[in-house]
């Protein structure tokens, strides 16, 4: 049987980073089989040992796989060796990718840009089941909807899209112009996304570097007034996003003092109101501790609910909180009249965890801040910072911070970081629950506390030098990634799970490494390599 003429190595390499690239917002197996793939085409061509060569000459691949055997050299001084030798496994891709891609055929430029193509549609297939998921079905975390990966992952991917479309739409002339506008559609649609989803991350990083390139872009222009214009735009976007926060923070606030002359002492119903100090949380407004009676609130709740007050609503949240906040939120008191006073249907929405009565009308995003500025005053007024996102990092922070402390040099090594961080928490007394005793949601910290000072000098070197030894910066895809990548990992360990080793070692080496021209910024100008 004779073989197509089409199915040479060359193809299969090329398939399987198409691959790949459809599977990194979809699949973490089809990720992992695309991988495999990637390795089977590298080992069983017959050059292997030439490309074994190539790959020691070329310096740049060489320093961005010591990431990897950073991790490796850090099993010197481990005495944890299973989630050792695990975390090596997650982290694989950290050595395979750039040694497979920076050491296999180019791809020329039309294919890159039917790759960059296939990969933001991929990531519309990914909203579109997520979306499928929000309408079908009782999501009681919106982040839930993210079915393939974690929210953040599935968001950073979406980023790398939407920026990778623009050039497509506004600097490439590769496609047509019926193309572009298809494009733009999607490009907005994942924007819209980004905030049904309520990625603070994401939309932070779209902000940040859209602010970033608008500078690139400013320096570029010949015209002073049209730089003058830029500028003071650039500037007045992140004072009116300020004022507005400031706005949503201020609301909080409640005008009059926790205790005060002649607050009302008796219940409609004749029972004695009680003020908890302990619950001195604003909500809309209004005092969470004032004027609760949780006898009425028992009694009442009883004949308006078949869930137990002491249980919990579809959040996990005590229903009996949830109960107290809905009313603040509203500003009624916590007593038997405003409970009677509630639909049937304000009874369903606390049953389903709906906290405050804003949730019902506002967008994802204006409620997402609210619960981060919400997060942030009860933090400051009684310490909880258990199952909030925001506030738990502060504390994972402050663990990371402590663990560096004490092995600044070479840190706890590779394997013992994990219970590195749970002795930490028990010895500054904690107040996260066992659930939350995360790592340090911030890569920088867990690398200087996973390899000390050294090892952190180290990672940073081998994130800048690649891209600055070949001139990468001035790629238009390169940049992009690198300032999403960078961002990501001030709130996030990216690079500490499957999906995001993957996603770090793919896209680097990717825009690094497989292509025959670079693409410069803001023009249609190509570089060849």
């Amino acid at each position: 049987m004779q073989i197509p003429a089409w199915f040479t190595r060359t193809n299969l390499y090329y398939a399987a980073l198409i691959v790949m690239i459809m599977a990194l917002p979809l699949s973490k197996y089809v990720m992992s089989m695309a991988q495999f793939g990637l390795l089977t085409v590298w080992v069983l061509n017959k050059n292997i040992l030439e490309k074994w060569k190539a790959f020691f000459r070329n310096r740049a691949a060489m320093i961005l796989v010591s990431i990897y055997l950073l991790h490796v050299i850090g099993l010197l001084w481990t005495t944890d060796f299973d989630y050792a030798l695990k975390d090596l496994r997650i982290k694989l891709p950290l050595l395979a990718l750039p040694i497979i891609i920076s050491t296999s055929p180019k791809v020329s430029r039309s294919l890159f840009h039917y790759m960059i193509l296939i990969f933001i549609a991929a990531n519309v297939l990914g909203t579109i089941a997520s979306m499928h998921e929000l309408l079908t079905k009782e999501i009681v975390d919106i982040r839930e909807i993210s079915l393939f990966m974690s929210h953040i992952r599935f968001s950073l991917n979406i980023c790398v899209a939407i920026f990778s479309g623009f050039y497509l739409i506004f600097i490439s002339d590769f496609f047509n112009i019926k193309i572009k506008i298809l494009l733009l559609i999607t490009l907005l649609w994942l924007l819209v996304f980004l905030v049904i989803l309520e990625s603070v991350t994401g939309l932070a990083i779209i902000a940040i570097l859209s602010i970033f390139l608008g500078i690139l872009t400013v320096f570029r222009l010949p015209s002073p007034a049209i730089k003058i214009s830029l500028i003071a735009v650039l500037f007045i976007l992140p004072t009116l996003f300020f004022v507005y926060v400031k706005g949503l923070y201020d609301e909080q606030i409640p005008d009059k003092p926790f205790i005060y002359e002649g607050m009302d002492e008796r219940t409609p119903d004749g029972n004695v109101y009680q003020h908890y100090n302990t619950a001195m949380t604003p909500e809309n407004g209004y005092w969470l501790g004032q004027y609760i009676n949780y006898g009425e609130l028992e009694e009442v709740w009883a004949k308006r609910s078949q869930i137990n007050i002491d249980s919990s609503d579809a959040r996990g949240n005590a229903i009996r909180f949830t109960l107290l906040r809905y009313l603040t939120s509203v500003g009624l008191r916590k007593d038997g009249a405003s409970l009677r006073s509630l639909s049937d249907e304000e009874i369903r929405h606390i049953e389903n965890g709906i906290a405050n009565v804003r949730q019902l009308s506002e967008s994802n995003l204006e409620n997402r801040l609210r619960t981060i500025i919400w997060e942030i005053i009860v933090y400051k007024t009684r310490g909880d910072i258990s199952g909030h996102s925001v506030m738990q990092r502060l504390e994972f922070w402050k663990a990371g911070r402590r663990i560096i402390a004490n092995n600044f040099w070479i840190g706890t090594g590779t394997g013992d970081i994990k219970q590195a961080y749970q002795k930490e928490y028990i010895e500054m007394n904690t107040k996260l629950e066992h659930q939350f005793r995360w790592r340090a949601h911030n890569q920088y910290l867990s690398v200087f506390a996973t390899f000390g000072i050294f090892g952190l000098l180290w990672f940073l070197f081998a994130l800048i030098y690649p891209a600055y030894r070949l001139k990468m910066f001035s790629d238009y895809f390169y940049l992009i990634f690198f300032v999403i990548l960078i961002l990501s990992m001030l709130s996030e360990d990216t690079i500490e799970n499957q999906a995001g080793a993957t996603f770090f070692a793919f896209f680097t080496a990717f825009f690094l490494f497989a292509r025959e021209q670079k693409m410069t910024l803001f023009t249609k100008k190509t570089i060849d390599r």
